[in-house]
């Protein structure tokens, strides 16, 4: 028989266990133990399991939908397999296998819940958004999660985070990525979970929102607000590192942690087919159609703008002189114009003319928060314009602005990691592993990935020759004269580039713009 110890330790397999027993389990823990670390051997008290969450569900009055979800979660739990999806050939869509062999992953918006069979098991069962004050040892305190009393999202409580239980993961991400709740034979817990002496943390934090620096210099995760840009990579770490120096921006580890759960949900490689994210709203020159004195607000055609957007308004182009980087608050009817509406916006009054022009940027962060189911977005998940919410993780991996990646960079086309935090700098190879093993490619579609066996979690384009719609489904770009950053995922103007495998490799250190951006790394 295998060892059931782990299921006292481990806390994938502990939540596993309690949602067995919301759900109609009636073993102890000890048994529990045993079903999950002989894999599903005892199909007889899945079954029954299965059909207790049926009634338990049925009794709550949930919906159709979220009765096939909570059997799911019971019958997998006992079962204590792993939930993947294996690619084969060109295609970027894959087939589903383990326990996730007949799961169903269809998006919600703000008025359509959809279906979604990932939110009955773990680890995405146990991911929740939490308000959590960050300790200058890299350790995290959890003030409120979402729910309870003092849970707020304008950081007035706290840095708002993802919490995300210990799970385990194989594969390569683009051939047969999967993820368990626990450990089994040939899977290895992600990077973000292992503490430098090899013990493993029960529980990891991502940022539920896009970075924002704040008034006190530091890198924040807060809705309500304009992500930043035009700061460089350095600048940014520098503002992360204000809470601690172990604290950073966006690493391979954070991208391993959510690229093995969304692509294994999603069920292909071609991540932007399920959900778009804000990779075609970006826009110049929308015109301004009738003149305001003194007000927060602008006149613009129907359909233009919505509610959360970000926008500028200038001479043209990307010109921002009259204001710059207003959140839109409201869109109201004009008395007596059918074909126009009043645009008000955040900050101070000004004065527009139709001289003006409206520059359409991305949208501010909490703009997913109308979606009323776990993964989706407000409105539409294909036209591009809308962020997208992931368990809890606002436009995670793509969209909206570039996100750097601080722990590897290229020098003269050789990729470069360094695993320490406290070291990262873009001047030498100093304190960076050579990963010599790792030929890079040219400019391309994506193809596949690469991997070096001591750095499993950092996966890089090994070959392009894909397609917007078949492989990776994403472009590498990329310079092999002297240093070069890392850039992730691509901008509201993206378009069918963009994607969780969209890697730009191209620029200098120096680099900054507007639709450049970075995301809190928080170490504990």
């Amino acid at each position: 028989m295998a060892d059931s110890s782990v299921f006292t330790t481990d806390l994938g397999a502990v939540t596993a266990y309690a949602d067995a027993k919301a759900h109609g389990y009636t073993g102890t823990r000890e048994e529990f133990g045993e079903l999950l670390a002989n894999a599903g051997s005892n199909l007889t008290e899945a079954e029954a399991a299965k059909a207790a969450a049926q009634a338990s569900a049925t009794q709550a009055g949930q919906s159709a939908n979220a009765a096939a979800a909570s059997a799911k979660a019971a019958a997998s739990a006992v079962g204590a397999t792993f939930y993947g999806v294996e690619f084969t050939g060109s295609p970027s869509a894959g087939t589903r296998t383990g326990a996730a062999a007949d799961f169903v992953f269809t998006p919600g918006t703000d008025t359509s819940a959809g279906q979604n069979d990932f939110d009955g098991v773990y680890p995405w069962a146990g991911m929740r958004r939490c308000c959590c004050t960050l300790n200058t040892d890299g350790t995290v305190t959890v003030n409120a999660y979402k729910g309870q009393p003092g849970y707020i999202e304008d950081g007035t409580n706290g840095e708002v985070l993802v919490e995300v239980p210990l799970f385990y993961v194989s594969g390569m991400l683009d051939v047969n990525p999967r993820v368990s709740a626990v450990p089994m034979p040939g899977f290895r817990a992600p990077r973000k979970f292992q503490n430098a002496d090899g013990s493993l943390k029960q529980k990891c934090y991502l940022p539920a929102f896009p970075g924002s620096i704040g008034a006190d210099g530091k890198l924040h995760s807060i809705a309500g607000v304009v992500s930043t840009g035009n700061k460089t990579i350095s600048q940014f770490l520098a503002a992360a590192r204000l809470w601690g120096e172990t604290y950073c921006i966006n690493t391979s580890a954070d991208f391993e942690v959510l690229a093995y759960l969304m692509i294994v949900a999603y069920g292909t490689r071609n991540v932007q087919a399920k959900m778009r994210g804000v990779t075609d709203l970006y826009a110049t020159n929308q015109a301004v159609t009738g003149a305001r004195t003194d007000e927060a607000a602008v006149t613009v055609a129907k359909g233009v703008l919505e509610v959360g957007n970000v926008i500028s308004i200038g001479t043209g182009g990307e010109n921002a002189s009259v204001a710059s980087q207003r959140i839109v608050t409201a869109i109201e009817a004009i008395e007596g114009d059918t074909a126009n509406v009043k645009a008000s916006f955040s900050g101070d009054a000004v004065t527009t003319t139709t001289d003006y022009k409206v520059w359409r940027i991305m949208q501010s962060t909490g703009t997913a928060n109308s979606v009323i189911s776990t993964c989706g977005s407000p409105v539409s998940n294909t036209d591009g314009k809308h962020s997208f919410v992931f368990y809890g993780v606002e436009n995670p991996l793509y969209g909206n602005q570039w996100r750097f990646e601080c722990d590897w960079k290229l020098i003269d086309g050789v990729p470069y990691y360094c695993d320490d935090p406290t070291k990262y700098q873009w001047s030498s190879a100093d304190d960076y592993t050579k990963l010599d093993g790792l030929a890079l490619p040219g400019e391309g579609w994506a193809k596949n990935l690469q991997a070096d066996e001591r750095f499993p979690w950092l996966q890089i384009t090994k070959e392009v020759g894909g397609s917007s719609g078949t492989c990776l489904a994403d472009y590498f770009y990329i310079n092999k004269s002297g240093t070069r950053i890392v850039l992730r995922g691509a901008y509201s103007g993206g378009g069918a580039r963009a994607g969780a495998f969209f890697v730009y490799l191209n620029s200098d250190p120096s680099l900054l713009g507007w639709n450049c951006s970075a995301d809190l790394s928080i170490p504990g």
